[in-house]
């Protein structure tokens, strides 16, 4: 029997807490999750998992025509999710608790159970780049930064073939590979003992992708890859293995037009990953034609996961000391950002 799974949407982890404690003799144990961010829990939802939404709709600020497309979209992210909303419930841990008891009741087959090497693979992140020069390298390579600091990392570099990596980060000695992995190892990176990095020249060819990426992952939590910026044969062959995709755009109107082109293609059933997909927003446009971040979830028609503030000088001079900027300046409000980014996908996988 799969361990149900619970998603509490608030503003008060205390709710969480209400949810474990009136769930705490369920069996099979369920998981419980809490999410503050309505956007982030829409891509959470997405990932197709959550058994039971609660929805403290008063204390993340929705209410009225706010709540009714809130509840829409998450219905439609996933239809078989059970959602309570606690403001509209006498007594919502009930609802939860008889809720989560009659979905105990229905088994999957018992081959339907993850392998232990399943259980145990890296989670896999991809980011790509709605269009060249929107920064899906620096996203990707603080991200992965940031989940080194308590996990083991690896960062390949799929989409440009020209380790742009290595103007971004100091690698230094080179860790031997697997054995009959395809690379002959990984390298490290300075400062950073989690993480290491696989280059574009040293690894991947469409038709052998997807036992690379398992040897490339081998040993690690997290396998983060950097995509680049167009839906090559190589990207098409690693998306669908992915546990979560993010999909970087620029705050402008042409590349916001080109990411709606790149989830369109991504949407197709042989190349759409098996988890969820968000939206990261990287504020490189001109003050004077600007998109909101609302406008540019309502055109994409996919939940923004994050939103990065202009640092155009802060990257430049992290680029110039081949530091990641969350790394480099970790107090700035660019790196902060870049950090939630980072926990907020590593949450979604």
């Amino acid at each position: 029997m799969r361990e149900p799974h619970v998603l509490i949407v608030s503003g008060n982890a205390g709710l969480a807490e209400q949810a474990r404690q009136c769930l705490s003799e369920s069996r099979p144990p369920v998981s419980v999750q809490w999410l503050r961010d309505a956007a982030v829990a829409l891509a959470r939802v997405g990932g197709g998992d959550i058994d039971v939404l609660v929805i403290d709709a008063a204390s993340i600020g929705a209410s009225g025509d706010d709540l009714r497309d809130l509840l829409e979209r998450l219905h439609t992210a996933c239809a078989r999710t059970r959602t309570i909303e606690v403001s509209e419930s006498a007594d919502w841990t009930s609802d939860l608790r008889r809720i989560v008891a009659i979905g105990s009741r229905h088994t999957e087959p018992s081959g339907a159970r993850p392998s232990s090497s399943q259980m145990s693979a890296a989670r896999m992140i991809g980011f790509l780049g709605a269009k060249g020069g929107v920064g899906t390298t620096t996203v990707a390579l603080s991200a992965a930064c940031t989940l080194a600091e308590k996990h083991a990392v690896v960062l390949a570099e799929l989409g440009s073939g020209n380790d742009t990596l290595t103007l971004h980060a100091q690698t230094t000695a080179k860790s031997p590979g697997p054995p009959g992995a395809p690379l002959n190892g990984l390298w490290s990176v300075r400062g950073i003992p989690g993480l290491r990095i696989a280059l574009a020249q040293s690894v991947f060819a469409p038709e052998t992708v997807a036992g690379e990426l398992e040897a490339t992952g081998a040993g690690a939590d997290y396998l983060l890859l950097d995509l680049g910026s167009a839906v090559t044969q190589l990207v098409r062959c690693a998306l669908p293995r992915l546990d979560a995709l993010a999909v970087v755009v620029d705050l402008e109107a042409s590349s916001v037009e080109c990411a709606r082109r790149v989830l369109s293609v991504i949407g197709q059933p042989d190349v759409c990953p098996r988890g969820t997909i968000g939206v990261v927003v990287v504020n490189r446009a001109s003050l004077a034609c600007p998109l909101s971040v609302d406008q540019v979830q309502r055109l994409l028609g996919t939940a923004v996961v994050g939103a990065i503030p202009p640092a155009a000088d802060l990257c430049s001079a992290a680029q110039k000391a081949r530091r990641p900027v969350a790394v480099f300046e970790p107090e700035s409000l660019a790196a902060r950002c870049l950090v939630q980014i980072a926990f907020s996908f590593a949450e979604l996988v």
